[in-house]
């Protein structure tokens, strides 16, 4: 695909902001046309069955579902179209999950829009596979996080709370930078160590990083 005026554009993200400021931006450059919005992975399910699309940029963890999940209905319903990843999450091994699951480009979006539109425009052209060059470079998580599969049957929250386990916070810590109850990250921990056949929150964590339970305990 070369011809970046026909390029049919769905946008996917949580965030009622960030996929209009998305289309803004596409707008302006005459080369875009977005064609469908969605919020939740419902609706992006939905518009990809309903409407024909050549790009989706999407978040990695977009609300309804496991992370990913939109990535995976791309392939599915639209296996022609190419899916960038636009996300907060500045881990390589994240990055690597996307573009396993089938995305051709993992971009945060604390790059300038400037930075960002060449290269989706890249990626609709057939670049190769492409991981923001910032990523890793911010991050204090770890290079390893479970495989895809794993992820996937994670929530969206729940994610967010394993990677705030990986980084070492407890309970209360994860309830004060999620902006939710102790007995909510209580709750969310419990689903983890369930879908993730931990034992326990040493175990899950042992698991991103790539380690036995025993060897993380011993540190």
């Amino acid at each position: 695909m070369t011809d970046l005026a026909s390029t049919r554009v769905l946008l996917v993200d949580g965030s009622q902001l960030i996929t209009e400021g998305l289309r803004i931006s596409l707008h302006r450059t005459h080369c875009f046309r977005v064609v469908g919005i969605a919020h939740t992975v419902a609706d992006a399910a939905r518009c990809l069955r309903g409407v024909l699309v050549d790009l989706v940029v999407t978040d990695f963890d977009v609300p309804g579902a496991g992370p990913l999940r939109t990535v995976r209905d791309t392939a599915q319903y639209r296996p022609n179209a190419r899916v960038v990843v636009l996300s907060n999450a500045d881990s390589p091994s994240w990055a690597r999950a996307a573009l396993d699951a089938g995305a051709v480009a993992y971009l945060l979006k604390t790059s300038p829009v400037a930075e960002l539109l060449p290269l989706i425009a890249a990626a609709v052209r057939g670049a190769p596979a492409t991981i923001d060059a910032r990523v890793g470079s911010l991050s204090r998580l770890p290079a390893r996080m479970p495989p895809p599969a794993s992820l996937g049957r994670l929530s969206a929250r729940e994610f967010d709370v394993l990677a705030e386990m990986a980084k070492g916070m407890d309970n209360a810590r994860i309830a004060q930078r999620l902006f939710i109850s102790n007995d909510t990250v209580k709750t969310h921990v419990k689903a983890i160590l369930r879908k993730l056949g931990a034992r326990d929150r040493a175990h899950a964590v042992a698991m991103v990083l790539g380690e036995s339970s025993e060897a993380f305990v011993a540190t």
